[in-house]
């Protein structure tokens, strides 16, 4: 079980581990934290989803424009954080993230997104990280 959000930069091997997993999920969000009040203000309560949740094939991501860039290529969203979800290398998801409620009601949806069109300027950051040098 999951309990904190991975970093691509320390959790490497453990990233395309759990993506080579048949049934595998990534859900990414990027955000900058030193310039963006609602990323800094979101970070926490991101984090603290993610450990609460208990799905083995469901892998979290925070990513950082600035300190994961070379991930992101050229891409820059127009709003922060984007959510971005994958489904076994397929982009299924992308949305803004506007909430997330640290406590919510029994069998409540603890975010608030605004769902984006997919789009092909997108970085796949699946194939990035499910490459099979990237953990070498």
């Amino acid at each position: 079980m999951q309990t904190q959000a991975l970093d691509p930069w320390t959790d490497a091997q453990a990233l395309a581990l759990r993506l080579a997993h048949p049934g595998a999920e990534l859900l990414v969000a990027l955000g900058a934290e030193s310039w963006c009040q609602k990323c800094a203000a979101l970070r926490p309560a991101f984090e603290a989803l993610c450990a609460q949740q208990d799905q083995a094939e469901l892998t979290w991501l925070w990513l950082d424009l600035e300190d994961h860039a070379e991930f992101l290529g050229d891409f820059v969203p127009e709003d922060l954080p984007l959510l971005l979800r994958w489904r076994q290398g397929q982009l299924q998801q992308v949305a803004v993230l506007e909430a997330i409620d640290p406590a919510p009601a029994p069998g409540a949806v603890p975010e608030r997104l605004r769902e984006l069109p997919i789009s092909a300027e997108l970085p796949d950051l699946w194939a990035a990280f499910s490459a099979r040098n990237w953990a070498a």
